[in-house]
């Protein structure tokens, strides 16, 4: 007798073979098989088919990243280019310059349509600057500006247009204006531009907002105050420069004339000057009116050597000049030696540069101002017989300016700019300068 372990195994054979017999077989055949077993399902229940599956989850799919694309990269603007330094060496720049062919000298810096010229043929890196007068517009202009922009002139006192100092026929315009000063700017630009200078020299900023008399007024009563004449011409240089960022500036006038015009707005001429590359001072030991043989006193020329001091020693570009004219042979040949040795007495910064203004031509070549004197090794000292000395790393400079003829001593061998050796018991006559070279 089967266990009742069996039991499962013989009814599956059972059902197999009534599956091949037929159901009577099936049941004839297999005898008493006890009590029925509980069905077994053999398939699974339809249940599980229709059954709902848990509903799908949502799949990240990664966003692809974009295709890089080029970038346009904004065109880096060309760096200012500055002058050669004049560290060991005369800097001479001229604003005279005719032609490149009839200048006897050798130029750092130059003005006008020549310096493209005397740049390609004689000195590569000659700094060519365009020139603006900036105050005022041009006398053809007069009559459509008192048309249709009488707003933009200046007046005098008595309502009528002012004119400038340098200029009587060329009307003055109130730079205090917004739009005066885009327009200024905006020549400014356009004349770097089509002539491709390195930059501009702006010429009597603001220096008839300062004059003593006349002064011109911004409406029919009121003068300018010294606070709204500081506001014009610091607007006008930021325009200025918004327009031309990368090309070199230079200031002239207003403050920045001479000693005396730097010494009553000493504080806002170096304020003003930091909106610029440098500076032009116009009238170095020379006053506009002077005769040739005139020369200031020793307390006023002791005032332009200490003003280039200053000015030069933060290596901002300082632009020097000493006009003289029409003068005898000796009396130029006094003002040229005079006016190169006190230049070279307050020389500190590496972009200082001279120019002697003479009527004639030929001292633009002159020896004195391309003597290898060297860079200075001390500050400029008063000797006690009243010669004032500086001694440079080739040599030795003296200046007399007083009235009287002075002596002195030398501590050492020199020799002169002919190669001669120098008396070791050196007298100066009243106003002149000397360079010495050391004889080593």
């Amino acid at each position: 007798m089967r266990s009742a372990s069996n039991r499962p195994s013989l009814a599956r054979r059972c059902l197999v073979a009534g599956a091949s017999a037929g159901l009577l077989a099936l049941l004839s055949g297999c005898g008493n098989l006890g009590e029925p077993l509980a069905a077994v399902e053999v398939l699974p229940s339809p249940v599980a088919f229709v059954t709902a599956a848990p509903p799908p989850q949502a799949t990240l799919t990664p966003t692809p990243q974009p295709l890089p694309t080029d970038t346009p990269i904004p065109p880096t603007p060309a760096p200012k280019r500055k002058p050669q330094e004049s560290t060991a060496a005369i800097g001479l720049w001229s604003s005279q310059l005719q032609s490149a062919e009839a200048f006897p000298g050798f130029l750092d810096l130059a003005v006008g349509d020549a310096a493209r010229d005397y740049q390609r043929t004689r000195n590569q890196f000659l700094i060519a600057l365009a020139q603006q007068q900036v105050a005022a517009a041009a006398p053809e202009q007069l009559s459509e500006l008192r048309t249709s922009r009488p707003d933009w002139l200046l007046y005098d006192r008595n309502r009528r247009i002012a004119f400038s100092s340098a200029n009587s026929q060329a009307p003055l315009l109130d730079i205090r204006k917004e739009e005066v000063r885009s327009r200024l700017a905006e020549e400014a630009a356009s004349l770097i531009n089509a002539g491709a200078f390195d930059g501009i020299l702006l010429q009597e900023v603001g220096v008839d907002l300062i004059r003593p008399t006349a002064a011109p007024v911004f409406t029919a009563t009121k003068p300018f105050t010294e606070q709204q004449r500081r506001e014009a011409v610091e607007g006008l240089l930021r325009a200025i420069r918004d327009r031309i960022p990368n090309k070199l500036i230079i200031i002239g006038g207003y403050a920045w004339r001479d000693g005396a015009a730097f010494a009553a707005r000493r504080e806002e001429a170096q304020a003003l000057a930091t909106l610029a590359d440098g500076i032009h001072i116009e009238y170095f030991l020379r006053t506009p009116l002077s005769k040739t043989n005139e020369f200031k006193p020793e307390a006023e020329w002791k005032r332009d050597v200490d003003y280039l001091s200053v000015a030069s020693q933060d290596d901002k570009i300082v632009l020097l000049t000493t006009p003289l004219g029409e003068a005898p042979a000796d009396l130029t040949r006094q003002w040229l030696n005079y006016a190169t040795a006190s230049y070279l007495l307050g020389k500190n910064g590496s972009y200082t540069y001279f120019q002697f203004a003479s009527a004639d031509p030929t001292y633009a070549g002159d020896p004195i101002l391309s003597a290898p004197i060297g860079a200075p090794v001390e500050p400029y000292t008063k000797l006690s017989s009243g010669i004032y000395q500086r001694r440079f790393s080739r040599g030795l400079v003296l200046v007399n300016p007083s009235n009287e003829q002075k002596r002195t001593t030398l501590d050492a061998a020199y020799k002169t700019l002919q190669g001669n050796p120098a008396e070791s018991a050196i007298t100066m006559g009243p106003r002149t300068g000397i360079i010495l070279l050391s004889a080593q």
